[in-house]
């Protein structure tokens, strides 16, 4: 996990993608893209990050148009963040990015291999599960 979670490899991903973004933004941007909906606090709880450093970079998303906020409609204090047309678009560069540099690193893998890889994947993520 550490490999993947690296920021060097967020600025990779960044420059590969053409997306013009510091790491720790990036990394909101892409959380706020895998909830759809999310308030800062839920957020913050999710990438172990403080609420205030989380509601700046959210801050600098919305200036750059990728981001919407707006009052959460059960709790005005509550601060709901939600991708823009235009944030959609970035995250789907950014996800076709991944998936071409996951195949280029796959590429000398046999499909028999791939296969296991995303059966044991599969059974990992259903083994986390239970610690939620």
């Amino acid at each position: 996990m550490a490999l993947i979670n690296r920021p060097d490899r967020d600025k990779k991903m960044i420059a590969s993608a053409g997306v013009n973004l510091e790491a720790a933004t990036f990394r909101i941007l892409v959380g706020i893209g895998h909830l759809s909906q999310t308030s800062v606090g839920d957020l913050a709880a999710m990438m172990g990050k403080n609420y205030s450093s989380v509601s700046r970079q959210i801050d600098k998303l919305e200036t750059a148009g990728l981001v919407h906020t707006y009052p959460s409609s059960s709790d005005s204090r509550i601060r709901v963040s939600e991708l823009t047309e235009y944030g959609e678009e970035v995250i789907s560069t950014i996800n076709l990015t991944r998936e071409r540099i996951m195949r280029e690193a796959l590429a000398d893998w046999s499909p028999e291999e791939r296969s296991d890889l995303l059966d044991h994947l599969r059974r990992l993520f259903e083994s986390m599960k239970k610690f939620d």
